[in-house]
C-alpha cells in the first residue's frame, strides 16, 4: 500500500468565503472548499506552527504536493451523533442536486444554497466626503456556521468533511493531525474562513466509494464526480463545465494556472461504463484514465 486514507471533519467557527464567477454586484461563492485552497491554508498553517526564524511556505507547499492529496470537503450536518456530508449529483430532469450521506435527503440545487448561504452587503468609503462610493454597493456570499431552517431560524452547526491521502512511512500525517484549526479562502485577515479540526479517523472509501491506494496516484473508482474533473478524448459526461484559474504564487515570477473546461462535481459517466478509474494529482483535479475514455462526448453537457 503506497498510502494511507483519512476521513476528516471540520467545524465552522465563523463565515466562510470561497469565491467564483460574480454575478452583476453579487460575488457568489461556492458551497464546497476545493483542494487546491485546502492544499493552500494547510501550507500557510504548517509554515507558521514549525517556522523557527524564516517560514517556508515553498518547502512545505512543495512536499505536501508529492505527499499528500486532498479531496474537496462538502458541507455537512450533524445528525444522530455524526457528520454526514451533502455531495452534488447530476441528475436527467432534474438537474444538480445535493444529496445528504446515508440517504434520504436530497434538496434542489437553489434550496440547498438558501438553507446553507447568506450574504453580507459592504461598499467602499469615499475618502473625501465619508460617504459610500458611487457604484461600489455589493453583496457577498458566505458560508454561515450554521443550517437555516424553514423561517430563517438557525439550525444546527455546519461541518466540512473530507478525506486526504498520505504517502506510507512520512512524517505528514502527524503533523497534519497537530493542526487543530485553518483560515480557509478569501478575506481571511477579516475574520472569515475559520474552520477548527472535529475529527481524523483512518477510513477505507471515499464517500462510499472504492478507493485503490497501491498506485503512483491514489485512485477513485465512481461514475460521480466529487471533484473538478478532466475527462480526455471526448468520455461521455453528464453535468456541467467550467474553466477554473489560480496563481502560482511559489515561483520568482508569478504564474497564471488555468484548468477548462472541466467538469464540476456532481457531473456523472452514463452507467455504460461500471467502473470509471479517476486519478487524483497534485492540484487536486480528477482525471479519467484513458482506458475509459473512448466515447464520443455527451451532448447533455451544459456549460456555466
Amino acid at each position: 500500500m503506497i498510502w494511507q486514507l483519512f476521513r476528516w471533519t471540520w467545524r465552522l467557527d465563523g463565515p466562510l468565503f470561497v469565491g467564483t464567477s460574480p454575478a452583476g454586484v453579487l460575488n457568489r461563492c461556492r458551497p464546497y472548499i476545493p483542494a487546491r485552497t485546502i492544499w493552500g491554508a494547510v501550507t500557510a498553517e504548517l509554515a507558521r506552527v514549525e517556522a523557527d526564524d524564516d517560514k517556508r511556505y515553498v518547502q512545505v507547499g512543495d512536499e505536501l504536493r508529492k505527499q499528500a492529496r486532498f479531496s474537496y470537503l462538502y458541507p455537512a450536518e450533524f445528525v444522530d451523533r455524526d457528520w454526514f456530508a451533502w455531495l452534488p449529483e447530476y441528475r436527467e430532469r432534474e438537474g444538480l442536486v445535493w444529496v445528504r450521506e446515508g440517504g434520504g435527503s436530497v434538496h434542489a440545487d437553489r434550496r440547498f444554497r438558501r438553507r446553507l448561504l447568506w450574504t453580507r452587503p459592504a461598499t467602499a468609503i469615499d475618502p473625501d466626503n465619508d460617504a459610500a462610493l458611487d457604484g461600489s454597493l455589493r453583496e457577498t456570499e458566505c458560508v454561515q456556521p450554521h443550517w437555516r431552517r424553514e423561517g430563517d431560524s438557525p439550525g444546527g452547526p455546519v461541518g466540512m468533511v473530507g478525506y486526504v491521502f498520505i504517502r506510507e512511512s512520512k512524517n505528514i500525517a502527524e503533523r497534519l493531525r497537530a493542526l487543530r484549526t485553518l483560515f480557509v479562502g478569501g478575506d481571511t485577515r477579516y475574520g472569515l474562513g475559520c474552520i477548527v479540526r472535529v475529527a481524523m479517523e483512518p477510513a477505507k472509501a471515499l464517500f462510499g466509494a472504492t478507493v485503490d491506494l497501491d498506485r503512483e496516484q491514489p485512485c477513485v473508482i465512481t461514475d460521480r464526480t466529487l471533484a473538478h474533473a478532466l475527462a480526455s478524448n471526448g468520455a461521455p459526461m453528464c453535468g456541467a463545465q467550467e474553466a477554473i484559474g489560480g496563481w502560482d504564487m511559489t515561483k520568482p515570477r508569478v504564474g497564471r494556472r488555468i484548468h477548462g473546461p472541466v467538469w464540476t462535481p456532481g457531473s456523472r459517466i452514463p452507467a455504460g461504463d461500471r467502473s470509471p478509474h479517476f486519478q487524483i494529482d497534485e492540484h487536486g483535479i480528477w482525471r479519467l484514465e484513458e482506458r475509459h475514455a473512448s466515447k464520443p462526448l455527451s451532448n447533455r453537457a451544459s456549460s456555466s
